[in-house]
């Protein structure tokens, strides 16, 4: 191969390389999801009550997901709120992990979990009742537990608001709350850095009442805002009802009262917007 051939292809291959780079489908930023039309859900909603062959009292959320929503709620009332559970003591809550796990991801249709090992417990809470409920022997045990999954993390990134939650009695799983997203997009590239965010936050006057339910105005100064080391993946509505995936920066803000340590603000890592404001609780 002669020298002017080498230099021909490798610059053939060079704008090939470059047509394909540019015409990559990198999504849009932030990944949008709409919600689908009443009578779609309703019978995306019949299909995963079909799969699981009636077992489960809980719905979709607008959508589609396991997500918690009140949309499918006949008359606005939560078709689990008069379930009762099997009068069957469970002691033991380890057998009933594993089946919580398969469940969320039989259902993965749904939840947006399909790995057992994706998921991590977070938290156990038995739920009491009685299986002598008259006499002198009347007891309390436990009858139901409900298991709490941790958020999601995408490429190490917690998504906030990602927790699953579900209910086990002696029949089995009967509900299923929460979801995680199988389309995320969080760009490696940022526009705005930590720097920059945290002087998004300095000269805000936070309404209190939104955040820590305190009649109030927090003005932020400088002093009070800390430095932002990670992010978070946001879920937001949007002014349409769409769910938007943003990657943002988390700001820590001074502030303790009663119950809580500190208050966070989240910043758009891509345009700075100001997403929303949390208070963290003592732990």
């Amino acid at each position: 191969m002669t020298t002017k051939t080498g230099y021909l292809i490798l610059l053939l291959f060079s704008l090939f390389g470059c047509d394909v780079i540019e015409t990559s489908d990198i999504p849009d930023y932030p990944v949008t999801i709409e919600p689908m039309s009443l009578l779609a859900l309703d019978d995306l909603n019949r299909e995963y009550h079909q799969l699981n062959n009636g077992k489960l009292c809980s719905t979709l959320n607008e959508y589609g997901f396991t997500g918690f929503s009140r949309i499918l709620f006949p008359n606005d009332v939560n078709p689990c709120s008069g379930r009762v559970p099997e009068k069957v003591e469970l002691d033991d809550p380890d057998p009933l992990i594993n089946l919580a796990k398969q469940s969320v991801v039989f259902n993965s249709r749904f939840t947006n979990v399909d790995e057992l090992s994706a998921l991590d417990i977070k938290e156990l809470v038995p739920l009491y009742g009685c299986t002598i409920c008259e006499g002198p022997e009347t007891n309390s045990v436990p009858l139901e537990w409900k298991i709490i999954f941790d958020n999601q993390r995408y490429q190490s990134i917690e998504v906030a608001d990602t927790e699953i939650i579900v209910f086990v009695d002696a029949k089995g799983v009967n509900r299923i709350w929460g979801n995680w997203y199988s389309e995320i997009y969080a760009p490696g590239l940022l526009d705005v850095g930590y720097l920059e965010a945290k002087e998004r936050i300095i000269g805000e006057e936070l309404n209190l009442l939104t955040v820590t339910q305190q009649d109030s105005l927090l003005a932020i100064t400088h002093e009070m805002v800390g430095q932002p080391d990670n992010f978070e993946i946001i879920p937001l509505k949007n002014n349409n009802e769409a769910l938007e995936l943003r990657k943002a920066w988390v700001v820590p803000i001074s502030f303790k009262s009663q119950h809580y340590e500190r208050i966070n603000a989240y910043v758009d890592a891509v345009d700075g917007s100001i997403l929303m404001y949390r208070a963290v609780n003592f732990e």
